[in-house]
This record gives C-alpha cells, structure tokens and sequence, in this order.
C-alpha cells in the first residue's frame, strides 16, 4: 500500500534583519509577505508547489484593531438535514496562545440518523462502524533568520461507516487534535475548528454523511497578524479532503 504523507507548510518571511538587531524592533516583527505551499512526500522525495503568496498590504496591521477570540459554546445540535443531524460544540479551541488546549470533556462532532421520533440515533446504537482514519498535517512559519518562530502538527481524526438498520454511513468521533507546539518568543499562536457544513452524498434510501470542518488560525506579532482557514472535507466512507 503506497502511503502519502501531506504537509501544509507555510512559509513567512520578515523584513530583512540580522541577528545582532534589536527583536523589539519594527523590523523584527513585521511580516513582509507568506507564502503557502504543499508538500507532498513522494518515491522521489519532497515536492513544494506553490498555491498562495499574500504581501503585507494584505495583512491586518494591529496598530489599527484586533479580531477577538471566538468564545466556546457548550454542545449541542449544530445543524440538521434531512436524515442526519450535526452534533458537538460551535467551536473547538486546540491552540491557545502557544499552548494546545486540552479538550478531555469535549465531545467530538458526530454526523448521526434520525430515528421516527426525530431524534439522533447514538452511535453506540448503530453498527459497522470502521477503525478511525487519521490524517497528519502540519503548519510551519519560517523568519528571514532561518529560525521557526511558530509550528504546529495536527491530525485529522473520525471513525465512519456506522449504519442505522443497515442502511447509511455515518460519522463520529470527528476531531482535530494537536500533536506538537513550538512557539518562540515574540510570536503568539491561536487555533480552533468547528463544523460548518453537513451533507448527504447518498440518497434519501441510502445516505452518505459528508461534513466540512474548518480551522482557523492566527499567527501574530507586536505589529501584526496573519489568519487563515483550512478546510478538510470528510465522509462517511472515510475519505478526506484538504483544501
């Protein structure tokens, strides 16, 4: 079995500064451009291709404002269509200011039937459920200097398959987790996912689960801060998509 790896690096260069310059400076801490690139590990080795360069007219300058943290709701239904409902909470917070967060209490998001009543099927009361699929990633920040100010590694977790009477696949146990931090002096790093779509790929006969997560984070500095989304779209069948 040809196993595929895929990393999403993202590159940041800062303005040009040498190692003896001050870390307080505006130079230091101002990001001039980011680039994002896939990397796919392959028999013949890494391959980067690029597929986005922002410049810093781009970025949010925070001498003007700054965006908020999201705060974490309880959970709950999320969303429902016909069928199948979303389970979880609104928002999963897994970095937080450098630190990964812990979410033992939390409950993962479930894609699940409906039984006659309208009501979710549990999971525990459905069968065929499949071995968890995990995919790794990883985000990584790179200064003029050549040093890492700020990376982390995640995977992408959910078991899928579950029939409801036999019929169906369907998906628990969804999560994003973080396996690694690094975060250096003068940077701050925050994350969080959240269920934002649910579909049936299927029939109303034979559904499908399908459900689009989204991270969201944000890498700053004294001056600035870069955000950005990614997307990963997954399925009862157990197939994953990032975008």
């Amino acid at each position: 079995m040809n196993h595929t790896k895929l990393i999403l690096l993202l590159s940041l260069t800062l303005s040009q500064v040498s190692i003896a310059d001050d870390v307080y400076s505006e130079q230091f801490q101002r990001i001039s451009s980011t680039n994002l690139y896939e990397v796919v590990e392959s028999e013949n080795g890494e391959q980067e291709v690029l597929i986005q360069s922002v410049k810093s007219a781009d970025f949010h300058e925070l001498a003007f404002s700054k965006e908020q943290l999201n705060k974490i709701n309880s959970g709950g239904v999320l969303m429902a269509i016909k069928g199948m409902i979303g389970l979880g909470k609104q928002i999963y917070e897994i970095v937080k200011k450098g630190k990964p967060v812990v979410n033992i209490n939390s409950k993962p998001v479930e894609i699940l039937a409906i039984d006659e009543d309208g009501l979710p099927v549990p999971a525990m009361q459905m069968a065929g459920w499949r071995a968890p699929t995990v995919k790794k990633y990883r985000v990584k920040t790179q200064n003029y200097l050549g040093m890492a100010p700020a990376s982390f590694d995640f995977m992408l977790i959910y078991s899928y398959g579950g029939q409801y009477r036999g019929v169906g696949r369907y998906i628990t146990g969804a999560q994003i987790k973080t396996t690694k931090v690094n975060v250096k002096w003068g940077y701050t790093l925050d994350a969080n996912f959240s269920l934002t779509t649910i579909t049936n790929e299927g029939t109303d006969s034979s559904p499908v689960a399908g459900a689009i997560l989204s991270m969201k984070y944000t890498i700053s500095t004294v001056l600035q801060e870069y955000g950005e989304d990614k997307t990963f779209y997954i399925n009862g069948k157990g197939e994953t998509t990032a975008y």
